[in-house]
């Protein structure tokens, strides 16, 4: 949300440690005296429990307080000390009755930051954004969020109106496997979002399962970030089944989440249903040449793509199958779509062998049949090409 800067007030990166009562309160004057606040940011300092409940009193008198940026806030601090502060913090901006966005990333408050902050998320049902980035929330904080916005979106139900929340940042987070059921609850209710990211939280396959099936029920999903979770092949049959529906995806980030072989290509087959897709990102997930020569398919219909990254999969960097999708590319005027391919991975002499003893287990011709399949595919899509 872009607020004028005349209605900003920022003490953003100053460094201050705020302490007691009489360390803020030139600051408080400050804020009590600025007319038609709209946003407030505080991020890049450290406030201790005394200052944060007298900062609270004057907050919840600022009626037209639309942003809270608090990220970054209690460096420092003792956990039940920041956990006095959220509560006292998050009970003020519970009386706003304009508040849509909050804040507060990389403060290491856990699930007692969590649990000080789930009444205000129960209740406050106006809210769009919500960011919580880098808040070693774990499993149990990551359960006790969405249980938060799972009330919510009832409370809003109560109200006879739709939720408001549309953008969720919970990425660096430890949610691992034990809070997806809650998010995917979640999820599936509020039917709202239109941006979801929650990279780097040590997702599994069966998690990233249930988050997708929730996430499949907002139809207005717009960017997706999931970065840094595995999906193998049954998080990637998930996501594929769920790309048909999220009929306006403009950023889908999934990069090292170890697609693998087959479920990279399934991925990539469905990236054809999406012709809104600007930004896709694939990197280092396994995906093989069979997975490139489906992707130089499925970019016919992305007309739209202005950022596609393929580094770190097990094709070659100058075979085939990169021409194919250079080729489409071009074809549709992207020649500066594709990103670097300087770090291709290659199959080790190891999984050459797993792979060897494998196929030697299935119908003798079958190998041999796919490799035929492909070769003759990579011919046809050359003539049409005219490559």
């Amino acid at each position: 949300m872009a607020i004028p800067k005349e209605r900003i007030y920022s003490l953003e990166g100053k460094g201050l440690k705020l302490t007691t009562a009489e360390d803020i309160a030139p600051y408080l004057t400050e804020l009590r005296d600025f007319e038609n606040l709209e946003e407030v940011r505080l991020n890049g300092n450290t406030i201790g429990a005394e200052a944060a409940k007298v900062l609270a009193d004057v907050l919840k008198s600022k009626k037209t307080l639309k942003v809270a940026t608090l990220h970054d806030i209690f460096t420092g601090r003792l956990k039940d000390e920041v956990k006095e502060s959220v509560i006292a913090i998050c009970d003020a901006l519970g009386e706003l009755p304009e508040l849509v966005e909050v804040n507060l990333s990389d403060n290491a408050f856990g699930p007692l930051g969590a649990e000080a902050m789930s009444s205000f998320l129960s209740k406050h049902t106006i809210l769009q954004v919500l960011r919580l980035n880098n808040n070693g929330l774990g499993i149990q904080g990551g359960q006790t969020i969405a249980r938060a916005l799972l009330q919510s979106q009832k409370e809003s139900e109560k109200q006879g109106k739709s939720p408001s929340l549309h953008t969720l940042v919970c990425g660096r987070n430890r949610l691992e496997n034990g809070s997806a059921p809650e998010f995917a609850k979640a999820f599936a209710a509020l039917k709202t979002l239109r941006e979801v990211r929650m990279p780097q939280n040590g997702i599994r396959p069966e998690g990233i399962a249930e988050l997708i099936g929730g996430l499949a029920h907002n139809h207005g999903l717009s960017v997706l970030d999931l970065q840094d979770n595995t999906f193998t092949q049954v998080g990637s049959k998930a996501l594929a089944e769920a790309l048909a529906k999220w009929e306006v995806l403009e950023v889908l980030n999934v990069g090292d989440c170890l697609l693998g072989a087959e479920g990279g290509r399934l991925v990539v087959e469905a990236l054809k249903h999406r012709h809104t897709l600007k930004t896709v990102n694939l990197q280092f997930n396994e995906i093989e040449n069979d997975g490139a020569v489906a992707l130089s398919e499925s970019l016919r219909t992305l007309k739209v793509i202005e950022s596609l990254e393929l580094n770190g999969n097990r094709f070659d960097a100058e075979g085939d199958a990169v021409e194919m999708i250079k080729a489409v590319l071009s074809e549709n005027d992207l020649d500066d779509v594709l990103g670097s391919l300087s770090e291709m991975e290659e199959l080790t002499d190891d999984e050459d062998e797993d792979e060897d003893e494998e196929s030697e287990a299935e119908e003798p011709t079958s190998a041999a049949r796919a490799a035929e399949q492909l070769s003759d595919l990579v011919d046809e899509m050359k003539k049409q090409l005219s490559i």
